[in-house]
């Protein structure tokens, strides 16, 4: 009769850790997305100003995605993409001001809460994919 206890037990435990680890499962990260973006001082405009360019690969959803333009050496400060923004083949982002918390990015622009870029400086750009938490971009580039 002992036998048969430790053997229900051990059919209780093993069932109930089971269904403990189907019902708290943590759903699985997103795979990276993969992209070729440009990132490039525009010296065709007269303000201090930086165009980051999708060239090919994975569309990033909006929403999915966030963008942090700082002074090199600062801490990043991201903005987090528009909801009905995304990112693909072709666009093309006129970055003239650095990003703020709490502001945006669309696929073409930057909100102007944070304050302009300044001609002969460094500024590093990161681009993080939200739901793989994948870095895509980690990049300086010196605007004139």
């Amino acid at each position: 009769m002992e036998l048969g206890v430790l053997l229900m037990i051990a059919t209780t435990a093993i069932l109930g850790t089971g269904i403990a680890l189907y019902a708290f499962e943590i759903e699985p990260k997103a795979p990276a997305p993969t992209i070729s973006i440009t990132i490039v001082n525009n010296p065709e405009t007269p303000e201090a100003d930086m165009n980051i360019q999708h060239k090919q690969g994975d569309t990033l959803k909006g929403g999915d995605w966030k963008l942090s333009i700082v002074e090199v050496g600062n801490l990043p400060v991201f903005a987090v993409s528009n909801p009905t923004s995304e990112f693909s083949v072709g666009h093309q982002i006129n970055a003239k001001y650095l990003t703020v918390t709490g502001g945006w990015v669309s696929n073409s622009a930057i909100s102007s809460g944070g304050g302009p870029m300044i001609s002969n400086h460094k500024y590093n750009v990161k681009l993080v994919h939200i739901s793989s938490n994948t870095l895509l971009i980690d990049r300086d580039v010196e605007v004139r």
